[in-house]
């Protein structure tokens, strides 16, 4: 045989042989995101009942959330399944930050899961998020290219904190949800600007977003524009309709009940609401609510993500359609930053941060064609070091969380045990949450929240000691807990100290909480009841009796 006649034959089985071996595929762009969904899932998954041990561990074996405001909408919850409205049978008050909130909570309480069940809401928002913003990351092709997938799976892991998915949900409050309708809407935006098909979820998410949180009244109405610009104009306009027939029929239901419009914690806690509310002058306090926003430090993170989106906007100028989705997101932000708030153990911005960030990392994505390696290269950087930097106050609100719970279990927690257990009559508080949760007795809310005379006369600049007086009296309240730094105008002259409980604040306003007597009081009952409580304290807590 000849050389070249064996040669021949070689290549021929070599070629044989290779088509017969086993290709090794390789992975495609929506395997490669599902495995990134399903690590991210399970990385989330696993610190957060990491930190739901530690927390319940610090607390006795109880589940308590680290602020005592999610105890304030359970006990609204529980007047709805009541036919009432507010924390006290047959009193209106409008003491919840949400439309829609207390109604959801009336639902789990109907099946009695008590604080289960605001966790469970918001646990499974802040996965469902998750799972939104990472497709949002592979449809820009954040995984197309190997060599780009290790940044992508650190985006996908600096979701986590972003969004604040360990923290958030432990605050037992509404904003794990509003992460949620934040984030799908924006990825509907991203959808119709691409010409692809808009899912229920992303109408539902719309639709909601107001009536989650007042803030998302500004994202909703920008997104709806956006939407009509986009070519979704029934779109558009069946969510507009169905938001005004929201709020109109919240809006008969306050009116009809003899309450604001806009719920006492939004009109107690924002300057610009007040100022609209009570028909006062809004140009000063919206500056200085935008002076605030600029020296805040979450503020300030806010304000350099929209500069950074504001950049890629105009970066993107050759696409209108990329620009109507940018311009969205800057208006949502935009409006934050001069009339929103921040801080509140984290929660506040959240959902404009997640907004930013996303639109960031869709940004950059969106302009990779444009650049060469090195300024690919850069943009990769930039982007992981401004995820980082966004995100650390959630890593350090993650951090915090047992501790915060602690705090509210060795304070609030021990307050609404003394309250139910110990001394079973109306009493009167400045922290409204664990004290007024399935107590049967009346609870007068001294701050406002819980209380619309309150409210009015604190708004009215009226409020005072003898107010203070008129209602204790009024409702036969005979024991006061109040921390005395939130009156400085003074308390009653009739009230007499009676004990100081000690506790070690971290989400809690204060350390020390005053136990007054009134005359409505039976001093008698009162210090019976002050010394058995007194024994039964958690070890860092104590109690100080003045009078035995």
């Amino acid at each position: 045989m000849s050389i070249e006649g064996t040669l021949i034959r070689t290549g021929a089985t070599d070629a044989s042989d290779r088509l017969k071996r086993p290709v090794e595929a390789v992975p495609s762009r929506a395997s490669v995101s599902s495995r990134a969904t399903v690590v991210t899932l399970c990385l989330w998954f696993a610190l957060f009942l990491l930190e739901l041990a530690v927390t319940i561990a610090l607390c006795g074996g109880r589940l308590v959330f680290t602020l005592d405001d999610p105890y304030i909408h359970l006990a609204v919850a529980d007047q709805i399944l009541s036919g009432g409205y507010g924390v006290n049978a047959g009193e209106f008050s409008s003491p919840s930050s949400s439309i829609l909130w207390p109604y959801l909570l009336a639902l789990t309480e109907a099946l009695h899961l008590g604080g289960w069940g605001p966790l469970l809401i918001n646990a499974s928002a802040a996965a469902a998020t998750l799972i939104v913003a990472l497709r949002l990351f592979a449809t820009a092709g954040l995984f197309d290219r190997v060599e780009d997938r290790p940044v992508a799976y650190a985006a996908a892991a600096l979701t986590i904190l972003v969004t604040s998915a360990i923290a958030l949900p432990m605050t037992g409050m509404e904003h794990s949800l509003h992460v949620w309708a934040t984030v799908v809407t924006f990825s509907g935006l991203v959808a119709a600007a691409q010409g692809r098909a808009l899912t229920p979820s992303h109408f539902i998410a719309l639709v909601l977003l107001p009536l989650i949180r007042f803030e998302g009244m500004a994202l909703a109405g920008a997104a709806i524009v956006a939407f009509a610009l986009l070519g979704r104009l029934r779109f558009a306009v069946a969510a507009a309709a169905l938001i005004g027939a929201a709020l109109s029929a919240y809006g008969l239901l306050m009116t009809a009940r003899g309450l604001p419009l806009l719920p006492s914690s939004v009109l107690l806690k924002s300057r610009i609401a007040e100022n609209a509310y009570e028909h006062r002058s809004l140009i000063g306090a919206i500056v200085q609510n935008l002076m605030n926003s600029l020296g805040n430090p979450y503020g300030q993170r806010l304000a350099l993500l929209g500069f950074v989106i504001a950049c890629g906007t105009w970066w993107l100028r050759s696409d209108r359609r990329a620009q109507i989705v940018c311009v969205t997101v800057l208006a949502a932000t935009g409006a934050h930053l001069v009339v929103g708030q921040y801080g509140w153990f984290y929660r506040y911005e959240v959902y404009i941060i997640a907004l930013a960030a996303g639109a960031m990392v869709w940004i950059v994505a969106s302009v990779r064609p444009q650049l060469n390696a090195r300024g690919w290269l850069g943009a990769k950087s930039v982007l992981l070091l401004l995820m980082i930097f966004v995100s650390s106050p959630y890593l350090e609100a993650a951090l915090m969380t047992p501790l915060a719970a602690r705090s509210i279990y060795e304070q609030q927690y021990q307050m609404g045990r003394f309250a139910r257990e110990f001394y079973p009559h109306p009493v009167a508080v400045n922290d409204l949450g664990l004290v007024a949760y399935t107590n049967p007795n009346f609870v007068l809310d001294l701050w406002g929240l819980g209380s619309e005379d309150v409210r009015k006369a604190r708004l009215a600049g009226q409020y005072g000691p003898a107010d203070m007086a008129a209602l204790a009296d009024r409702h036969r309240v005979g024991l006061v807990m109040i921390y005395e730094s939130w009156f400085p105008q003074g308390l009653p002259s009739s009230w007499t100290k009676v004990a100081v409980l000690h506790t070690m604040p971290v989400a809690a306003a204060a350390g020390d909480v005053s136990f007054y007597l009134t005359p409505s009081g039976d001093a008698d009952e009162i210090l019976r009841a002050l010394r058995g409580f007194e024994p039964t304290l958690p070890p860092r807590t104590s109690l100080d009796i003045i009078t035995r």
